[in-house]
């Protein structure tokens, strides 16, 4: 096969990517290209940035200084399902993510459980939210969940 058919294979996947689920992007982030300054992006489109899969949730031309993981209002990293369902299995919080109900998140070895959602992503630490959206897992009581004091 010639190094051209190989881009057009490359390319049709590529745009074919675009119709998969975000669990089945989570499988195949090399198809997803990576964030660029000064590029036009629409809700939705997904991309890598430092090893991990985001969407935007608001259409934008990006900026140097509108990082992916820095920018809650425009990009959330895209998350496994199932992840969040029991402590053993949080999802790692990463200061750009909407949080939702019932889940689990982790933070600096630390985990949470989530008794609000956020309704849009957030960028403080779990630590900061406590008593807020999230209660630290403690894992001790009946419950599953209390606050512990910092």
């Amino acid at each position: 096969m010639t190094y051209t058919e190989l881009t057009a294979y490359r390319n049709a996947m590529v745009k074919g990517s675009a119709v998969l689920t975000d669990e089945e992007a989570l499988d195949v982030p090399a198809l997803f290209p990576s964030w660029e300054v000064n590029h036009a992006y629409n809700t939705g489109d997904r991309f890598t940035y430092e090893d991990k899969l985001y969407k935007v949730l608001q259409p934008h031309t990006s900026q140097a200084d509108w990082l992916p993981n820095a920018t809650p209002s425009l990009y959330a990293e895209v998350a496994k399902g199932g992840q969040g369902d029991d402590p053993s299995n949080p999802i790692p919080y990463n200061n750009n993510m909407e949080l939702f109900e019932s889940k689990y998140y982790s933070q600096a070895n630390v985990v949470y459980y989530c008794f609000r959602s956020t309704g849009q992503p957030v960028y403080h630490n779990l630590a900061d939210l406590v008593g807020l959206y999230v209660e630290v897992w403690d894992g001790s009581n009946g419950e599953g969940w209390e606050e512990v004091s910092e």
